[in-house]
């Protein structure tokens, strides 16, 4: 795979990717050296714990490149492009910045980022495989559905406070249905060709 497009010119997606990769080895290489020879020092664990937050920003932004590549879903991929960036950032300064300020709020906000950003990259991810029988491409339009609801109470739940009981038993077989469709929708549409 080149870097390259066709008129030459390095693609965006492209050059995150090969930025991140960059950034997970060097991250990789300082994490071993700490572990083998670090005195796990207040410094040294906030490199740990930032080298490990990149290692998940990495993660949970690959389906969003992996689309924007394609120009498939180009602006729900830049939103949960932006929610990673911003959880991310978020834990770097929770990480770094000591005594966070705004409390309650700063809090919420993680947690919304959070969700946000992990609730479009699962859809994102699940969007991948292109299913050509009617009754798959429904199931994953079904569980991208049913994330989007799951994603939509746990924000409610961070920014009301409780759900009631009934609601939390909703959400519960929500969270089965979303995971048994996780599973199912790739092994189905790698049966069904």
């Amino acid at each position: 795979m080149s870097l390259l497009s066709s008129t030459g010119i390095w693609k965006p997606t492209r050059i995150a990717l090969v930025a991140i990769v960059l950034s997970l080895v060097s991250s990789a290489g300082i994490g071993i050296i700490i572990v083998l020879v670090g005195d796990f020092d207040e410094t040294e664990v906030k490199i740990l714990a930032t080298t490990g937050t990149l290692t998940g920003f990495s993660i949970l932004s690959l389906p969003s490149l992996f689309h924007l590549e394609r120009t498939r879903y180009p602006h729900v991929s830049k939103v949960a492009i932006f929610a990673s960036i911003t959880f991310f950032g978020m834990i770097l300064l929770l990480i770094w910045g000591g005594d966070i300020g705004g409390g309650e709020m700063f809090w919420k906000s993680l947690g919304s980022a959070g969700v946000v950003s992990i609730a479009i990259n699962h859809s994102l991810l699940l969007l991948i495989p292109i299913p050509t029988k009617k009754l798959i491409s429904l199931s994953q339009r079904i569980t991208v559905s049913i994330i989007v609801i799951v994603g939509i109470l746990i924000l409610v739940a961070i920014w009301v406070g409780d759900l009631p009981g009934p609601l939390i038993r909703i959400l519960g077989a929500l969270v089965i249905l979303d995971a048994l469709g996780t599973i199912a929708v790739p092994m189905l549409v790698r049966i069904s060709k």
